[in-house]
């Protein structure tokens, strides 16, 4: 079905719009999974490639509990490559994090 002469309008109005406020070109959001933990501890520098010490964490979540099924807290220390997750006490072998970040 083509598009009238009204939708045609606002259509480049809200494009235009979004062209003079660059809408989505700083945005770079990426996740990272990491592998699976082997825990033995409350806290646990969890393996997730991709991620850079300056990005910038806006989620975090447990994909997969560790065998001990206790929920993850937060995090501490972000490296390269790696962030150091903490569980209310140790999580247990198996726990997978993910990260959402929005790119330095």
């Amino acid at each position: 079905m083509p598009m009238d002469d009204n939708k045609r309008a606002l259509l480049n109005r809200m494009n235009s719009t979004a062209s003079r406020v660059e809408l989505g070109l700083e945005l770079d959001i990426r996740s990272y999974q990491s592998t699976a933990g082997a825990g033995g501890a409350a806290s646990e520098a969890m393996v997730m490639t991709g991620l850079a010490a300056g990005d910038t964490i806006i989620a975090l979540h447990q994909r997969t509990p560790g065998a001990n099924n206790l929920p993850l807290i937060g995090h501490t220390t972000q490296a390269a490559n790696a962030l150091t997750c903490v569980w209310s006490a140790n999580p247990g072998a198996g726990a997978v994090i993910v990260v959402t970040v929005k790119k330095a």
